[in-house]
């Protein structure tokens, strides 16, 4: 049996996802946002925290359909060289963006961040699916997610273990020790070197779910598959999360499992709507921003960190581009409607113009691998 290396739902799902990443990223104002697209402060779960956990899974969904596609012209040695360069090219571009958004505070530069935890992610995630079976790769997200776990609860820390808070948890300490003030907030970063473990086990549960879809012929059979395993996921998460909470900085084991949980059951939906056939036309510019994620979110956080900064002082002062676009063009244009409305709009204006970025790229048959 001929197995798929590729998976038009799988585009469909990463386009929406960093068109979901640019929207909660580039608010119109910060000061007037809808609460679910903000983060949670510790404990709990909005719509905009299962974005980036959400990538995640999909990074891991089309590892074993890029092996598959790879091993015919790799050896061991080349996709391994493959592999640590991707990473290190992800961590590079974080932390050039991190750099434009010090300046001229270089050293106050802050060292973790998304695409830094990608890339760590990436890396091990990789080896893993590369080296081991389904079943091993199965085993080893639940010892991170356990360990993780153990670690941060039973381990005593500033002279006894727990309750895990933000200004008192080992995953901050280490940070502290590591990074010294080049985190985030003080003493803490939610992109932090522990949470970095139970990312990878994400990552796996991703891997997982793209072995199944390329094993399984089925159409039936893998959409069923993918949303009972979905839902029994949530179902575990939202069980643990009554003595482990649900919690985004820390990527605490049972934001794992539900966010894991709810993006199975996303691809499912897209792989019945999109595989199928049903309905596609409205889903071409998510396959666009799909097929060159990464470089696309580069270039959004790049573009909306510059225009946040009074870079024309001639033509407008001291005022910053986005806050020109933003109180002078596009609030007067909404006629002037709450906040949170017109902030959305900006956001979502901003998502569309990097969509027609992909779409021009689509057309000139450009993909840029990072």
């Amino acid at each position: 049996m001929s197995r798929p290396h590729h998976l038009d739902s799988l585009d469909v799902f990463r386009g929406a996802t960093v068109a979901a990443m640019i929207v909660v990223n580039n608010p119109g104002d910060w000061g007037a946002v809808f609460p679910q697209l903000l983060h949670a402060d510790w404990n709990g779960c909005t719509v905009a925290d299962v974005v980036f956990p959400f990538f995640v899974f999909i990074m891991g969904c089309a590892m074993p359909f890029a092996f598959a596609r790879r091993n015919d012209r790799w050896s061991s040695w080349s996709g391994a060289i493959r592999i640590i360069e991707r990473s290190g090219s992800l961590v590079a571009l974080g932390l050039v963006l991190n750099l434009v958004i010090a300046v001229p505070h270089l050293g106050s530069m802050r060292v973790p961040g998304v695409l830094q935890r990608l890339g760590l992610t990436y890396l091990a995630a990789a080896f893993v699916v590369r080296s081991f079976g389904v079943w091993t790769q199965g085993l080893i997200a639940i010892v991170l997610l356990v360990g993780h776990w153990a670690v941060l609860t039973l381990i005593p820390y500033g002279g006894h273990a727990g309750p895990v808070t933000r200004m008192h948890n080992l995953a901050g300490a280490i940070d502290a020790r590591v990074f010294g003030l080049h985190t985030l907030m003080p003493g803490f970063d939610p992109e932090g070197l522990l949470g970095t473990a139970t990312s990878v086990g994400s990552a796996l549960t991703g891997a997982i779910a793209g072995q199944w879809l390329r094993k399984e012929s089925d159409q039936r059979r893998r959409v069923l598959g993918l949303a009972g395993a979905g839902a029994m996921a949530v179902l575990l998460g939202v069980s643990w999360s009554m003595v482990w909470p649900v919690n985004k900085p820390l990527w605490s084991g049972s934001y794992v499992l539900v966010t894991s949980g709810l993006a199975a059951l996303t691809l499912a939906l897209c792989v019945y709507v999109i595989d199928d056939g049903r309905c596609r036309r409205w889903a071409q510019p998510f396959i666009w921003l799909g097929v060159n994620p990464l470089v696309i979110y580069f270039c959004s956080e790049l573009v909306g960190h510059l225009i946040e900064r009074p870079l024309l002082p001639r033509l407008l002062g001291s005022l910053a581009p986005k806050d020109w676009l933003y109180w002078q063009i596009l609030s007067p244009l909404s006629g002037n409607v709450p906040g949170e409305w017109s902030s959305l709009l900006f956001a979502t204006a901003f998502a569309a113009m990097w969509m027609g970025a992909s779409a021009a790229l689509h057309w000139n048959d450009v993909r840029i691998r990072v």
